[in-house]
Order: structure tokens, then C-alpha cells, then sequence
């Protein structure tokens, strides 16, 4: 059974633990968006770095505003820590909030590696979350040794879209073997590694799709994760100017209107069920998202969203309902109403940030689908 209100005060307690360690550097992190953003449906996104030098065509953190001149994260392994704690959305510990790195920069280039590994020893020393990172690094023997020794684990994410391709549309990346090796490394050394085809590219991702999950099988992956390809038309435009001949394709699958800052998700269905069937044919699991493989790699059980249950549904936590009343009082929210079946449905009134963290606390710690109304 997971105690909601130890939770809470065992996080308050880390979050002044930490302060302490860091006495005058606590302000910084304080202010860092790491202390207070809403974390992702696959968890809280750890940023190593900002920007990234790969220079992936399809990418689409260049129309954010980065640049292709990375740089490390400032905050220190501890500073990092003490913010993650500082943040209400975020539940702590193994049975806590995931943990993500790698969603606006390349974790594991020359710049950020370092970055990489502190943060992870320091979430794992520390607050002890389940850690994932996806990456497109070649990953040597060293590298891989620090990985491997991460206390907890790790799960991770290797990204392979297209084979002969790769040096257009991603021209600053390692190649596929490379990436294939680190497969390899990883899963010799007992890390739980998935192969990532995200993004699908249309004309290139859905034919080579079974030499990429084949060399992925051999090279130990125990999956795959298929990813829909997100476009702005900074990216449309950057990926014609290369000469990708899938231009008409993706326009085709546009929903709505294209944008040039506003990613829109493309329809790929299609694409991601025949891609699913031959990973079926080649005894591949298929994980529908990132956070399902991280929870399986940390030996967990969840039901937190519309895709699960991940895990065995019979070992999800247990917790007393009027927990959830004094941990809303904790909020300065009140609930009104509850009910509980195959998820958790509130009523609840309060300002809606505090609702919204509120909220990610409590489905991360309960490992359940929350739905709240507000009154």
C-alpha cells in the first residue's frame, strides 16, 4: 500500500535535505523550470543540454528556438536534484514520477554526456525515480559501464528511423551500426534496452521497418516503441530542400492547418499498424509508449493513462481514499466527490495549477488514470 501523505512529507524532507547541501546554490535551481513544470504524459523531461549538433532534418527542437551550438545544462547533479524535489507535481521515489532525458537535446553528444551521467546519479542517489533516456549516441565501453551501473537501472531508448537515409536526414548523428551497437553493449550488460522508430518517416521508416527490427532483435532489443512523426513547416521546408521524397505523403496526413512553430502530429495509423505486425511476426514486443517500457524495465505496474495497464493490473499500489482527501488539503484544494472503479474521478475545487499538480502527484504515487473536474 503506498502511504500518499509519508510520500508527501518524505519529499518535503528531501527537499530540505537538500537545501541544506546546498545552502546559497539552492536559489538557482529554485527558479529552474525543472522546480516547477508540469511534467509530460511519460514523465518529467530532464534537459542535459540545449541545443544539439546532430541536426536531425525532421527535428523539430530548431523550430523552438534552439540552435545546432549545444551547450550543457547549468544547473549541477545536485542543484538538479534539489529542483526535481522543489517541483509539487513530482512524487518521489521508485513507485514515483518517470523521469525522461532527452527530449530537447542529444544527452549522450561530447557536450552533455557528463551532464547525463551526473543527473542520473544524482536522481538515482537521491530521489531514487525510474530513469529512461532515448538517444541516437554512439555509446563506447566506458560509456556504457557508467550506464549500466546507474543504481536502480535504467531503461533505454535507441532511435533508428531509416538505414539509408541516415546521412541526409540526420547528418551529424552516429550511423545506424553505431546505434546498433550500443544495442548491443547495453544489453550485454544487462540494461533493458528498446529500439525507438520515432518518427515514422513515410517512404523510408514503414519499408525498411523490418531490416531495422531485425538487426534491432539481434542486437538485443526487447522491442520497439513506433512513434508518430511531428511537422512544422520549417520542418516540411528543411526536409524538401534536402530532396526527402515523401513531401506529398506528409502533407497528406497534415490534420488541419500547417504551421510554422506549431507541430502538428501526422495520422500515421496506418503506418504504425503494419509496423506493428511485422514486429508481431518477428516475436518483437510492441510497447505503446516510452513510459511503458520504462516501467517495465524498473519491474513496475501502471494504469496512470488511457494506454495501460503496463504491468500486472493485479500489483498496481493500493491506498486509502481518505489519503487522497488530506493530500488535496496539502494542495489547498478541496474534494467534493470521488469515485473509484477502473480509474479515479474527483471533484475538486481550487486554483487550476494547484489542481494540476495535485493531480500529477497523486496519479504517479497511485500508478492510476485520475480525472478531475473542477467545481
Amino acid at each position: 500500500m503506498v502511504d500518499l501523505i509519508g510520500e508527501f512529507e518524505k519529499k518535503l524532507e528531501m527537499k530540505s535535505r537538500l537545501q541544506e547541501m546546498l545552502g546559497a546554490d539552492a536559489g538557482i535551481a529554485e527558479k529552474d523550470g525543472h522546480a516547477y513544470r508540469i511534467p509530460r504524459p511519460c514523465g518529467l523531461t530532464i534537459h542535459t543540454g540545449l541545443g544539439c549538433r546532430f541536426g536531425c532534418i525532421y527535428c523539430y527542437i530548431y523550430d523552438m528556438g534552439f540552435t545546432s551550438r549545444p551547450r550543457p545544462y547549468h544547473l549541477t547533479g545536485l542543484q538538479l536534484a534539489y529542483a526535481v524535489a522543489s517541483n509539487p507535481s513530482i512524487a518521489l521515489g521508485l513507485n514515483g514520477t518517470p523521469m525522461a532525458f532527452g527530449s530537447i537535446t542529444e544527452p549522450f553528444m561530447d557536450e552533455t554526456a557528463n551532464r547525463a551521467i551526473e543527473y542520473m546519479e544524482s536522481i538515482s542517489s537521491y530521489l531514487g525515480n525510474p530513469i529512461q533516456f532515448s538517444t541516437k549516441a554512439y555509446l563506447g565501453e566506458a560509456l556504457c559501464s557508467k550506464i549500466s551501473s546507474i543504481k536502480g537501472g535504467v531503461s533505454a531508448l535507441i532511435t533508428v528511423v531509416t538505414l539509408k537515409a541516415h546521412r541526409m536526414l540526420e547528418p551529424g548523428a552516429p550511423s545506424p551500426d553505431e546505434r546498433f551497437e550500443a544495442m548491443r553493449r547495453l544489453s550485454g550488460m544487462g540494461v533493458h534496452v528498446v529500439l525507438f522508430m520515432r518518427p515514422v518517416l513515410p517512404g523510408l521508416t514503414d519499408l525498411e521497418a523490418e531490416e531495422i527490427l531485425s538487426r534491432a532483435r539481434d542486437a538485443g532489443a526487447r522491442g520497439v516503441i513506433i512513434g508518430s512523426m511531428r511537422v512544422t513547416k520549417g520542418i516540411v521546408e528543411r526536409l524538401r530542400r534536402v530532396g526527402y521524397q515523401g513531401i506529398d505523403e506528409i502533407l497528406r496526413r497534415v490534420p488541419g492547418e500547417l504551421k510554422r512553430e506549431r507541430q502538428v502530429t501526422l495520422k500515421m495509423n496506418d503506418f504504425k499498424k503494419a509496423i506493428y505486425r511485422i514486429a508481431e511476426r518477428l516475436d518483437m514486443k510492441v510497447y505503446p509508449s516510452a513510459c511503458a517500457a520504462n516501467i517495465e524495465a524498473h519491474g513496475l505496474t501502471c494504469n496512470a493513462c488511457r494506454l495501460g495497464p503496463c504491468g500486472d493490473p493485479e500489483e498496481l499500489p493500493s491506498f486509502e481514499p481518505k489519503d487522497v482527501l488530506e493530500l488535496a488539503n496539502r494542495y489547498n484544494i478541496r474534494v467534493l466527490d470521488s469515485v473509484l472503479d477502473s480509474y479515479l474521478k474527483l471533484k475538486v475545487s481550487g486554483s487550476w495549477r494547484r489542481i494540476r499538480e495535485f493531480t500529477s502527484f497523486l496519479k504517479w504515487s497511485i500508478k492510476r488514470r485520475t480525472l478531475v473536474e473542477r467545481v
